[in-house]
């Protein structure tokens, strides 16, 4: 049987509606048993519609890759530099439910250590909402340490989100 060729490369305009369909299909798997659907629709229509796509695209804070399985974009990686803060995030990994037994995520996760190195941060910084427990381990596996927690709102639900640190 052929091995599956991943291509982690940056993302472009021709992959916003593909990351909207991601995000609704990850989130639904990930969120949907603590965050109502009308709550979940409500943040994807405002956060990432495609305008504000475009503007993190020209936000030259903002780097984002896709990982692309036969000529389809199925994961999305965003990573933040909050200048104010001087911290690099791994803000956003999403893959589509049926290719995450493919280590897509994992090879995000190296893609995000390689340009925070390259960008001079000497950790990670990351937020996963406290109920999203399998994610929570796979990162506390990976490294992170969580110290603190935040609130995060979509829509009218707002959870507990744990923020982490991992050196690089």
């Amino acid at each position: 049987m052929k091995e599956t060729e991943i291509l982690i490369r940056q993302w472009d305009k021709s992959d916003f509606n593909q990351i909207i369909y991601i995000l609704k299909e990850s989130w639904d798997k990930a969120y949907s048993s603590f965050i109502p659907e009308e709550d979940l629709v409500f943040y994807l229509d405002k956060t990432y519609n495609i305008k504000e796509l475009e503007k993190l695209y020209n936000d030259e804070n903002i780097i984002c890759y896709s990982a692309v399985v036969d000529n389809q974009t199925v994961g999305w990686l965003k990573l933040t530099i909050n200048r104010k803060e001087n911290r690099f995030y791994l803000s956003s990994i999403y893959v589509l439910p049926e290719y995450q037994n493919l280590k897509i995520g994992k090879r995000f996760i190296d893609t995000a250590f390689s340009k925070a190195k390259k960008k001079g941060f000497s950790e990670i910084w990351i937020g996963v909402m406290e109920n999203n427990s399998n994610v929570l381990r796979w990162y506390e596996n990976l490294g992170f340490i969580f110290t603190e927690s935040l609130p995060f709102t979509m829509g009218k639900t707002t959870v507990a989100h744990k923020i982490g640190v991992r050196e690089l």
